[in-house]
């Protein structure tokens, strides 16, 4: 995308180019390899998408190329951020926690050491109940006379914890079309016993249901099986 952005940051360098030459434009745009396909798709959304444009400033206007500038800096620190990642991939490979989590559906490298950085040895905490409260996803309870209010969780815990387990109920059950997971059994039974659109709460209600598992298979050293929890 940032490529694309770098060599046509105006609509005037997309509507110059025949066809072929935006075509052959895109495709040295990208190190990765790309269908012609892809490539016919590109060229005709980029054309199309210029010729309902407005410029607001001329071709030669500076301002192009800050356009350019911010693209670079943002293309260079993506690559240094998956440099980063990978560094932290190969640091926690050797632990055993790293190919449990894995063996979790919809968890993957980059996911569990994110996991294992954010939550550090899951082994130091006594109970699930305690990983619930280092992230912030325990519920806060507030009662006075004949008044309860509505529970949420404290958010007083780890942000970018919160943040990662989050996601990781989505992946969980997007996967879960090609590997079943209880989680995500749980997460869709859930939502379709909901009368509420927001799908929060059980995001979080299954986040709670993640820290229990992860929990139980690294205390006892143990792959996922998606079977066995159907036995429970």
């Amino acid at each position: 995308y940032w490529n694309l952005v770098i060599d046509f940051p105006c609509k005037d360098f997309v509507l110059e180019l025949s066809k072929d030459e935006l075509s052959e434009s895109i495709r040295q745009s990208t190190s990765k390899r790309i269908s012609d396909k892809r490539v016919a798709y590109l060229a005709e959304k980029l054309t199309a998408l210029a010729n309902q444009s407005y410029c607001a400033v001329k071709k030669t206007s500076p301002i192009l190329e800050e356009v350019r500038y911010y693209g670079k800096e943002l293309l260079r620190l993506s690559e240094q951020r998956q440099t980063v990642l990978d560094q932290m991939v190969e640091l926690a490979q050797p632990l055993p926690e790293y190919d449990i989590l894995l063996s979790i559906p919809g968890i993957a490298e980059t996911t569990a050491t994110s996991i294992i950085g954010e939550l550090g040895d899951i082994r130091r905490f006594q109970s699930a109940n305690k990983i619930n409260a280092f992230i912030g996803i325990d519920l806060r309870h507030y009662e006075s006379g004949n008044f309860l209010a509505k529970e949420h969780i404290t958010k007083r815990g780890n942000p970018y914890a919160r943040k990662i387990l989050f996601k990781c109920i989505h992946n969980i059950a997007s996967a879960s079309h090609t590997n079943p997971c209880h989680i995500a059994d749980f997460y869709e039974k859930r939502k379709r016993q909901s009368q509420t659109t927001s799908t929060k709460p059980h995001t979080i209600a299954s986040i709670h249901r993640l820290i229990r598992t992860m929990y139980y298979l690294i205390t006892h050293n143990k792959l996922y099986d998606y079977t066995s929890t159907q036995n429970r």
